[in-house]
């Protein structure tokens, strides 16, 4: 199988792409700066006929219209778009900068849908093909019971519904918005209770179980499902 997945260059997106080479798949890898990262510079050296590595800013229409055409029409079986960020001023509502809100919601939210309509066509050529969000539980509005990260919270409950009305319109095409728990990255910090090579073994096993009778789910890396 292929995959493409954004924001590989560190942390869960890294994981992903090692334990997918470990598996025998090829791996488009998306990169905003990918020759800072000493992860994919050493994937690149054990699995050279497996991995290509990809510049580009999934927030740059122009970069991701280079890529789409670096790829043509190659095959896209699972299309992960994993790349996101959480903002310093995103705590509470006070301390969050428009520019901050902003750049969250073009990251989390806006990105992942343009990647995938931007490859939507190499996905089609796939006899069994996968669309993949990383979201988190954090956008779960019921679950919502301490408030705060309005950014973050806001960008993926948009990413959630995205993932629904994608699952509407294409129902060829399995989509899931997958929640990775909350994993020791940079992003979720040292105290966080899940490794990332737990948390993206778990999240290839949900995507490789899942069916068109999957499309639309909202589950974390366990494959439990959550509240919307």
């Amino acid at each position: 199988m292929t995959y493409l997945i954004t924001g590989a260059s560190r942390g869960i997106g890294l994981e992903l792409t090692l334990l997918a080479l470990e598996q025998g798949h090829h791996v488009h890898a998306v990169a905003r700066d990918p020759n800072r990262s000493g992860g994919l510079n050493s994937a690149r050296k054990d699995f050279p006929e497996l991995i290509q590595i990809h510049k580009c800013d999934v927030t740059d229409q122009a970069e991701l219209q280079e890529l789409q055409e670096v790829l043509g029409e190659q095959v896209i079986d699972v299309l992960i778009n994993n790349a996101g960020v959480m903002t310093s001023t995103d705590e509470g509502l006070l301390n969050l900068t428009l520019e901050d809100l902003r750049t969250t919601l073009e990251v989390n939210s806006i990105a992942p849908l343009n990647v995938s309509r931007t490859f939507l066509p190499n996905l089609k050529s796939s006899n069994q093909p996968k669309l993949v969000n990383i979201t988190s539980q954090m956008g779960s509005i019921q679950d919502n019971s301490s408030g705060g990260y309005y950014a973050y919270r806001m960008s993926k409950s948009a990413l959630n519904m995205f993932n629904m009305s994608f699952s509407k319109d294409y129902p060829e095409i399995v989509s899931l918005a997958l929640h990775p728990g909350w994993v020791r990255t940079e992003m979720g910090g040292r105290n966080a209770p899940v490794i990332t090579r737990e948390s993206a073994r778990g999240l290839l096993k949900v995507i490789e179980d899942s069916g068109l009778e999957n499309s639309g789910s909202f589950l974390n890396y366990k494959g439990e499902s959550l509240h919307w």
